[in-house]
């Protein structure tokens, strides 16, 4: 596995590359997944977030987490030898943290949570349907503790 970490916003994060390999790390686990992929995690603000769900999904709304997966869409980015790119995971971090005090929970909690949303995403889970929610919902809190 081979993470990127990118964050286009100024403020302190409670996320480094080292939590974050744990936190896939433990949901690879959990899911008996293959461990030979690539992946990239953007953190952004409120503006970029608002005009990539506008553009993409046709939601002109602030969201807390996107995926695009490498396996969607016409253009490819080239792996490593031996690597599959799975794609992005764009969480805005403005967002996070306004869950985060609706819920009741830590900034990293949250943040570890919409990592895990995305990565599933990524695997193509999908939350469009109640049985696809309740699927994703029962995986993260299955993984969530593990970390």
């Amino acid at each position: 596995m081979n993470c990127h970490l990118f964050k286009e916003v100024k403020n302190r994060l409670p996320l480094n590359l080292p939590l974050l390999n744990k936190i896939l790390k433990s949901a690879i686990k959990e899911l008996k997944h293959k461990s030979n992929f690539e992946l990239t995690v953007l953190i952004v603000g409120d503006k970029k977030i608002k005009n990539l769900n506008k553009k993409f999904r046709g939601k002109d709304k602030v969201t807390d987490v996107l995926s695009f997966s490498q396996s969607e869409g016409r253009g490819f980015i080239l792996p490593r030898e031996g690597k599959k790119y799975l794609g992005e995971i764009v969480i805005c971090w403005p967002q996070t943290k306004r869950q985060a005090k609706k819920f009741g929970q830590s900034e990293k909690k949250e943040l570890a949570l919409l990592i895990i949303h995305g990565f599933l995403h990524l695997l193509g889970y999908d939350d469009k349907t109640i049985a696809g929610w309740r699927q994703m919902e029962a995986l993260q809190k299955r993984i969530l503790p593990k970390i």
